[in-house]
């Protein structure tokens, strides 16, 4: 991100990328934007004349593309002010196909409510981008995975991620020989016999759990080539979906969607 000194304020200007998570009205012409960037974190923004065709935007600012954008802000609180945006990435497939709309609707759901208002946070921002260009780009037959390795990676970048090692009360080995027991509020696996399990556990195959270990440490490439069923990718979408609505305490309205999300 470079600065530099704003000519008609005498503030800085910050240059960074950004995704746009949400855009409401403002005034007649304007807009306040929610941003998440690579150098800033998540931050609000006023874009004046933005629901203008001619602005120093480009045209009218869209959910879910990636731009170059300038921004200034007075003093260290409040709304930034957007001065420009150049698009970088339309994301364009994600608008003609409602399974990867879906997806990607709810990785920006995701994303924005993981990224804290100015702190940094260059790694999820990078994977956010980079889930949005395979979802973009990607064949049918590779949707699957996206959206689990998506969750998986931003769980443990986020901190957020379950303890798949040992019970996480006891400390014990789990045996294979039944389904694992896995509770969001405890972080983790649950021993069986110990007399851990309590309202709220999933039942969890254990090849479900490999696959997000394997989604986890292989690289990005090969992580997506795994040969996982749409069935076992969808379990683990919506292990990981309620993991982080209960560790978030709300509700992804993506998740909600009535259409076969891309994984």
């Amino acid at each position: 991100m470079s600065r530099r000194k704003h000519p008609y304020r005498g503030g800085s200007v910050r240059q960074t990328d950004a995704l746009f998570v949400r855009i409401s009205d403002y005034a007649e012409s304007s807009a306040v934007v929610r941003l998440l960037t690579s150098d800033l974190g998540a931050v609000s923004a006023v874009a004046k004349g933005a629901k203008r065709l001619s602005n120093s935007f480009q045209g009218p600012v869209d959910r879910g593309r990636l731009y170059a954008v300038r921004l200034t802000r007075r003093g260290k609180e409040g709304l930034y002010h957007l001065h420009s945006a150049r698009m970088r990435e339309a994301f364009a497939g994600l608008r003609y196909d409602a399974a990867r709309f879906v997806a990607a609707s709810l990785v920006l759901e995701v994303a924005a409510d993981l990224m804290r208002d100015d702190e940094p946070h260059a790694d999820l921002f990078r994977l956010t981008v980079f889930t949005l260009k395979v979802l973009d780009r990607a064949p049918p037959e590779r949707l699957a995975l996206v959206t689990p390795f998506f969750l998986v990676r931003a769980l443990e970048l986020s901190g957020h991620a379950p303890e798949l090692d040992a019970c996480v009360i006891s400390g014990q080995a789990i045996p294979r020989d039944r389904p694992a027991l896995v509770h969001p509020g405890r972080g983790g696996l649950l021993h069986p016999e110990a007399g851990h399990a309590e309202p709220g556990t999933r039942s969890v195959a254990w090849h479900i759990l490999d696959l997000y270990v394997d989604l986890r440490d292989r690289p990005a490439r090969e992580a997506l080539s795994l040969p996982a069923s749409a069935g076992d990718a969808h379990a683990l979408r919506r292990l990981l979906v309620d993991w982080l609505e209960y560790v978030l305490e709300r509700r992804f309205r993506a998740a909600l969607v009535g259409v076969p999300a891309a994984g």
